[in-house]
């Protein structure tokens, strides 16, 4: 079996660490939501999809990495939702 090159190596090793985080991002997706509307009903705003999805874009780039991908994912829920129910 031939070796691998560290260039290889860390080439496999950047793509197992994306896959992770996209998974364990996943998992936060309705954690997400949840938070989005606890903070929206204490404010006693209207709770909407579109006001969720503003919400939550605005306070993704402030997150952890791996729940930024859960935003993300929170997000893209949301707009499948919206799109399902039109």
């Amino acid at each position: 079996m031939a070796k691998k090159t560290p260039e290889q190596l860390a080439q496999e090793f950047e793509g197992r660490k994306a896959k992770g985080l996209a998974k364990g991002g996943a998992a936060y997706w309705p954690n997400i939501i949840a938070n989005a509307v606890l903070k929206l009903t204490a404010a006693r705003a209207e709770i909407s999809p579109e006001t969720l999805i503003e919400m939550i874009e605005r306070e993704a780039p402030s997150l952890e990495i791996t729940v930024r991908s859960g935003a993300t994912e929170a997000v893209a829920r949301l707009k499948q939702a919206i799109a399902k129910g039109a």
